[in-house]
């Protein structure tokens, strides 16, 4: 982690305990969870629009092995609220304190997705980068073909920027794909994620 960044754990920590009552929830990833994201993290669904897919034992461990080393990030797990038992991976990267920017990136496991679980996780996630981190504004680049999570991420009151999109190098084809910036600002999460919202 990079050393900034240290000054926000104890508070990041302390915002995700307030999480655990949740259908899902995000936690400070752990060692302890290491091993259960390596065995799940592998399944085909996690990757099916992915444009790089980690569905093979070195695929994803070079995968994660980058995300560990990563000094611009904060790294969580995210749990079923009822067992407990890790469901996915979420992260803030490319975490930019002058810009007051960060993107995000988040996997479930295929059982886990298409249950709205993903809005649980996203308000955390972003309570994170708005109320602990103070940035301005987060955002992700989706490929054109995912149309559930642009749907939901719109859904969420994120916004493409079109001006902002990039063509991006995919290991299933030889040409590249077409890919949304999708960005949500601090001043529309707050409204968002106000409660009966």
């Amino acid at each position: 982690m990079d050393k900034y960044l240290e000054k926000y754990a104890v508070a990041t920590e302390s915002l995700c305990n307030s999480f655990t009552q949740q259908n899902a929830y995000i936690a400070p990833l752990v060692a302890e969870d290491v091993a259960a994201l390596k065995t799940i993290g592998m399944d085909p669904n996690i990757w099916r629009f992915a444009r790089f897919p980690k569905d093979t034992t070195d695929a994803f461990d070079s995968y994660f092995a980058r995300v560990l080393s990563d000094s611009d990030c904060l790294l969580f797990t995210v749990k079923c609220g009822s067992s407990h038992d890790v469901i996915g991976f979420t992260r803030l990267k490319n975490i930019d304190v002058v810009a007051k920017k960060a993107e995000i990136g988040t996997w479930l496991t295929g059982a886990y997705q298409g249950k709205g679980l993903n809005r649980f996780i996203k308000l955390q996630l972003l309570a994170v980068a708005f109320d602990v981190l103070q940035l301005d504004e987060v955002y992700c680049y989706v490929s054109e073909d995912n149309q559930p999570s642009i749907k939901s991420l719109l859904k969420f009151g994120f916004e493409v920027d079109a001006s902002k999109q990039r063509l991006s190098p995919t290991r299933k084809s030889t040409k590249e794909i077409p890919q949304h910036y999708i960005f949500i600002s601090a001043a529309n999460f707050a409204s968002v994620s106000k409660p009966g919202k």
